[in-house]
């Protein structure tokens, strides 16, 4: 049985609180094992190519064990002719979506996978446009859709949950009706104050009805029940729609991740003009709620490099400006074997995570947790980290990805990166101490590293992470491990 969303988010909870015991990654019983798991799969159920189901096979082939779908709720964007917008609007809707097709039918086929492949965790998540902004119009020029590709992903949301998302064009609701209801009395008022007028003859009577009239269609259009607070034709309204999307997926147990900030995708040509988004990556440092970013995508990522977004965020985090740290999660962004001319696939970008046991809540626990790391690859000599660990002057605390490790003294970091067929390949490895780069290993795998970090340190909690490279794309990111004096 799916667990509840209020079990989710306690477990989570309880997890952000007590934290999960250290352990090493091995494969005796009651150790952490790792599982490949890929995060951001799209099915025919919206922008993909392949069925769910040819999905899984290619996974297994792959040696993946957990796959998050993520098919977007929506694909669609509106216009609307002035002065009514609302009224008086298209709605594009050019590509198939979850809500189109439904939610019933997206979560029974992914249930359905889960129940026939019991050696595997198979989660629906979705992806989705909060917002976005119009300029320009489709009859006398071309028009422009602003910032739609800024999009959040979720997990752990339920049925309802997603069926009333707050994002523009999501049909009716009450959720706004409290904030939407003072621009829907600017003409409320001004009809109901006409209808003294219309007992009357002459141009009083013709004055009232125009103003009723006039009215009436204005309060149509300016309804409190809308789906989103926000207008797209008000032009940016900074991370406010998103940070409302973040807050919603909260409150209703799930998980909000970011989706492909660096993207260099700006810009598509759709059906009314052309989608236009730059990179956004300064979302990570202006909301909150959210657990994860993609730390690799496969276009471009910048948020992830030494110094930039994730690592202002997470020393922010020590210094107690952040309610908690965020964690880097790779995101394949999977719609198609033809990408990338031909050479896109679906273990392009794993994530290696670490359970006790292969189950949805030992998933959830690993990723709330930052305990995983990241690796792209496209050859069989995949890179990998065998091991990571921060371990303490007296060797009774060592701590892996996401641990807070306590240590008097010196911290002794040590590292192992191979390749998955046993191949030799030379890597490149850049510790990675509060946002700088503090040493640079290079070698052969399998690479050993086992040293102690006697550089003087004037922080009392700091972090270390890992950012391994070889030839032809192999790239491991890790998540962060915290050091607390």
């Amino acid at each position: 049985m799916r667990r509840t969303a209020l079990t989710a988010l306690a477990a989570a909870l309880a997890l952000v609180l007590f934290g999960w015991p250290a352990r090493s990654e091995g494969a005796s019983t009651g150790e952490l094992k790792p599982y490949r798991g890929i995060i951001h799969v799209h099915t025919t159920f919206s922008t993909g190519e392949l069925s769910a189901d040819e999905i899984v096979a290619r996974a297994k082939q792959a040696g993946i064990s957990i796959i998050v779908f993520t098919d977007h709720e929506l694909v669609r964007v509106g216009w609307g002719v002035p002065p009514f917008r609302n009224l008086v609007s298209r709605i594009f809707d050019h590509r198939p979506s979850v809500l189109k097709i439904g939610v019933d039918l997206y979560f029974n086929a992914i249930e359905k996978l889960q129940r026939e492949n019991p050696g595997m965790v198979i989660l629906p998540g979705i992806e989705t446009a909060p917002f976005y902004y119009v300029s320009g119009d489709p009859i006398f020029g071309k028009l422009k859709i602003h910032d739609w590709r800024r999009h959040i992903l979720m997990v752990g949301l339920g049925r309802e949950a997603v069926r009333n998302l707050p994002v523009l064009n999501n049909g009716m609701s009450t959720r706004y009706f409290g904030a939407l209801l003072p621009g829907t009395l600017y003409f409320l008022i001004p009809m109901m104050l006409s209808l003294p007028l219309l007992p009357f003859r002459g141009w009083v009577r013709w004055v009232g009805a125009a103003i009723f009239l006039v009215g009436l269609v204005g309060t149509i259009d300016a309804h409190p029940f809308r789906s989103s607070p926000f207008s797209i034709y008000n032009g940016p309204q900074g991370v406010r729609p998103y940070q409302e999307l973040i807050n919603y997926t909260e409150e209703k147990g799930g998980f909000a991740l970011w989706a492909h900030q660096g993207s260099l995708l700006t810009k598509q040509e759709v059906g009314p003009g052309v989608l236009e988004t730059k990179p956004y990556t300064h979302v990570l440092a202006q909301t909150v709620g959210y657990w994860a970013f993609d730390a690799i995508y496969e276009d471009n990522f910048r948020a992830s490099l030494p110094g930039q977004v994730w690592d202002k965020y997470l020393v922010a985090y020590l210094l107690g400006q952040r309610p908690r740290a965020i964690w880097g999660y790779g995101g394949v962004d999977f719609h198609s074997e033809r990408e990338m001319r031909g050479r896109k696939r679906i273990g392009n970008i794993q994530n290696v995570f670490f359970l006790d046991e292969l189950s949805e809540d030992a998933f959830i626990r690993s990723l709330v947790n930052g305990r995983f790391y990241v690796v792209r690859g496209y050859t069989p000599a995949r890179l990998q980290l065998d091991y990571f660990r921060i371990i303490s002057p007296d060797e009774k605390t060592p701590g892996s990805y996401g641990d807070d490790v306590r240590s008097k003294g010196p911290p002794r970091i040590t590292f192992q990166v191979s390749t998955r067929n046993g191949a030799r390949e030379k890597v490149r490895a850049q510790v990675i101490r509060m946002g700088r780069v503090s040493q640079i290993f290079e070698g052969t795998t399998p690479m050993r590293v086992d040293y102690v970090d006697r550089d003087p340190i004037p922080h009392p909690r700091f972090f270390y992470r890992l950012d391994v490279k070889g030839k032809r794309g192999e790239h491991i990111v890790s998540n962060p491990i915290f050091v607390r004096r």
